[in-house]
């Protein structure tokens, strides 16, 4: 999936209302990595930014992962390979009784 300027910032104020909305201790969001032939050649823009949303209403980025298939696929498709698992913990830790 190959996401344009208009959509990427549609979604990455999506999460970040999911983010500060949430009242679990964990969040999570995958992010599309489009189409690197592994993960780790993948343009890591739009992770620091999901990351960036995510973080600024108070949760921490507890761990990363990918995931996805290196089976080959037509041009056109336009699915991603792979996508980077996002987990976060809450850095909220409530009131004090």
């Amino acid at each position: 999936m190959t996401v344009n300027v208009a959509g990427t910032d549609s979604w990455l104020k999506e999460i970040g209302a999911q983010a500060r909305t949430s009242t679990a201790r964990m969040f999570s969001v995958s992010v599309p990595l489009n189409h690197p032939y592994s993960p780790d050649l993948a343009v890591e823009h739009l992770v620091a930014a999901a990351i960036e949303s995510v973080e600024v209403h108070g949760w921490q980025l507890e761990s990363m992962s990918t995931y996805g298939a290196a089976f080959s696929m037509p041009p056109w498709e336009p699915d991603p390979r792979f996508w980077a698992l996002l987990v976060f913990r809450t850095t909220y830790r409530g009131r004090d009784v």
